[in-house]
């Protein structure tokens, strides 16, 4: 191709380029600038530069999509291999939910909870965390079918009298308190309305602070169920009157949030207390009207119990054998109540400084003299002594 022949082609093919722009300047500029004459630049060059540019952006973007697709692809890859099930349910779940919430209000004694119980305690933390308003509901179906475990099992006249299971809104129901989140925090079982046993799903109720089970001397029966130990903020246990068997020895081993433990009228729940009871924060320890083998060595040489226990009172309770000098080792202690025993001497030359009433009475083998930490206390309030063996009556100490 010849040297002139290229040059009209040029012209030629830039032409209407150069009338586009014109037209451009033409619309856009004032009207004194329009009439300027065109610039005379190389054309070829600017067609080499604008295209290399192009094609560095080009292959900007081009990275960038790569890079995104690269990235997603791992973040899916992540999420499915750390947290399955995360932002779903299992379908079982998703029914055992959906019944919950659509057909439990209208017939609560008809839910399922033999399966949906086990099924909605294995939903994953994750997708609770990030559904609140269904964790909510889940959370409910739980506490409705630990609660309805015991009235499936007890007296149901008694517990229908209650109030129970004539709605899902246990919250309401008679003996039961929940707390600020709708948690079950306190249960009150009483007589008739106890189960004939403790049922498994009580462990359910994870959130219980209090449970208090006054039963009718041969109910409730048997051991305590093995899902007790996940009660693990229980502070308070009050059992009376039942034919429950003895306590598991490692049972405080799990229940460490316990500073109430009563115990009272239990025939059949043995005379040895779990060894595990000396390594709670006890504040308060109340065994009345069943029999046990002396634990005062035990309790006062526990180092829990020396700067813990407020109130020990084993009255009635059948106890021989003598008061330990270690009992002054209680150092919070404010209330000793050891009457109607086979207590026996020596009695402790010394008691706590921190003893605010004492009583003994009713334990005729018990000899002694009375220690001047008693008569010349100025903390205790109260001192019965009364139909014992000891002498040396002083201040409020008297043995009339």
């Amino acid at each position: 191709m010849t040297s002139k022949f290229r040059e009209d082609f040029d012209v030629e093919k830039s032409a209407p380029r150069d009338r586009f722009t014109k037209l451009l300047f033409d619309l856009r500029m004032p009207e004194e600038l329009a009439e300027w004459p065109p610039l005379h630049v190389n054309k070829r060059k600017c067609n080499n530069a604008r295209n290399r540019t192009l094609c560095c952006l080009l292959i900007i973007v081009l990275l960038f999509l790569i890079g995104n697709v690269i990235f997603l692809n791992v973040r899916i890859l992540s999420i499915n291999t750390v947290t399955p099930f995360s932002t779903s349910l299992s379908a079982n779940a998703q029914q055992c939910l959906s019944q919950y919430t659509l057909n439990a209000p209208s017939s609560p004694s008809s839910y399922p909870c033999s399966t949906c119980l086990p099924t909605l305690q294995t939903v994953p933390s994750s997708y609770l965390s990030s559904n609140p308003q269904n964790a909510q509901q889940i959370l409910n179906a739980i506490q409705f079918c630990g609660l309805r475990a015991i009235f499936d099992t007890a007296n149901s006249q008694g517990q229908a009298s209650l109030g129970w299971v004539n709605d899902v809104k246990f919250c309401a129901w008679n003996g039961v308190t929940c707390d600020g989140s709708g948690r079950v925090a306190n249960l009150q079982l009483t007589f008739p309305g106890v189960p004939a046993t403790l049922p498994n799903e009580l462990g359910a109720l994870t959130g219980l602070e209090s449970l208090q089970v006054i039963g009718g001397d041969s109910i409730p029966a048997g051991a305590l169920p093995s899902s007790f130990t996940n009660l693990t903020i229980l502070s308070n246990l009050h059992i009376e009157a039942t034919a429950i068997t003895q306590l598991p020895d490692n049972l405080f081993s799990s229940l460490t949030s316990i500073t109430t433990l009563t115990l009272i009228r239990n025939p059949t729940m043995g005379s040895s207390l779990p060894s595990s009871l000396t390594q709670l924060p006890l504040q308060n320890l109340v065994i009345n009207s069943q029999s046990l083998t002396n634990p005062l060595p035990t309790l006062s040489s526990s180092p829990a119990l020396q700067t813990s226990l407020k109130l020990l009172d084993l009255s009635s309770t059948s106890l021989t054998g003598p008061i330990p000098n270690t009992i002054s080792s209680i150092s919070s202690l404010t209330q000793l109540l050891l009457s109607n025993n086979n207590l026996q001497p020596p009695f402790p030359t010394t008691f706590q400084s921190s003893l605010q009433i004492l009583n003994l009475q009713n334990n005729t083998a018990l000899t002694g003299t009375i220690p001047n930490s008693l008569c010349n206390s100025t903390l205790l309030t109260s001192c019965e002594l009364g139909s014992t063996g000891l002498s040396g009556g002083c201040g409020l100490c008297q043995l009339s």
